[in-house]
């Protein structure tokens, strides 16, 4: 697989709304993106174009089992992504984790933001529109896998992560509260949409960050950072 230069804020756009936003808020409701009790066509319901008490979708659109989802309620795309370009010019097309397949049920563009609860909307975003073509983005599922191991007797029984120094490992953002990895459908663990971004806006940052990107900042490891700090608490630079 090719090696990647990715911008600092690649994902940046992943959660942006249609509608522009004064200001942080500390909590899903208000003026966060995530808000949809705002939108002429939620019936004010914040949190049901995204989650139903009943009546949830259990499998994606391959019939696998949507472990990522608890009580998903937004119609999933069935669009087919392109992840990088290989050394050739050629696109290649691959699977998304769990929870990327989530946030792309609105943001590439092919299913719209009223599409939930079994009914076929008709307002599409129009703004945060990633596409199909993710190759231009920081690269999540299939082609970023996380390229360390995790070792299940290392930490005294408690396993610890190891290899590819060059990356910080996840028990420690872990312990941090922000940036996890997602599940591949088949158990394999990757950045995802959500690795960067916290839907529920639980972490006020501007566009949904887990961590402002802006700025001075210590890493998870310890590392003084005088700005991309989001980026250098998954990057050693």
């Amino acid at each position: 697989m090719r090696k990647f230069t990715v911008p600092t804020a690649a994902l940046a756009v992943c959660f942006m709304v249609a509608t522009s936003h004064a200001g942080i808020t500390t909590k899903i409701n208000g003026k966060a993106p995530h808000d949809f009790g705002l939108q002429p066509w939620s019936n004010q319901q914040i949190c049901l174009p995204c989650h139903t008490p009943h009546a949830a979708i259990v499998k994606d659109t391959n019939g696998a089992a949507l472990t990522a989802a608890p009580l998903w309620n937004h119609t999933l795309s069935t669009a087919t992504y392109t992840l990088y370009v290989d050394d050739s010019g050629n696109g290649v097309t691959g699977d998304v984790d769990q929870n990327s397949k989530l946030c792309l049920s609105c943001h590439d563009g092919t299913v719209a933001a009223d599409s939930f609860g079994g009914k076929t909307g008709s307002n599409f975003l129009t703004g945060g529109i990633v596409g199909t073509d993710l190759s231009d983005d920081h690269p999540i599922g299939e082609a970023a896998i996380w390229p360390q191991t995790l070792d299940p007797t290392g930490n005294g029984g408690k396993g610890a992560w190891t290899g590819a120094s060059y990356m910080v490992t996840p028990d420690l953002r872990s312990a941090a509260g922000i940036m996890p990895l997602r599940k591949m459908a088949d158990g394999r663990l990757a950045v995802g949409c959500t690795s960067c971004h916290e839907p529920h806006n639980r972490k006020s940052t501007e566009h949904l960050l887990w961590v402002n990107n802006s700025g001075p900042a210590k890493t998870v490891d310890g590392r003084d950072v005088s700005g991309s700090a989001l980026c250098m608490n998954c990057h050693k630079k």
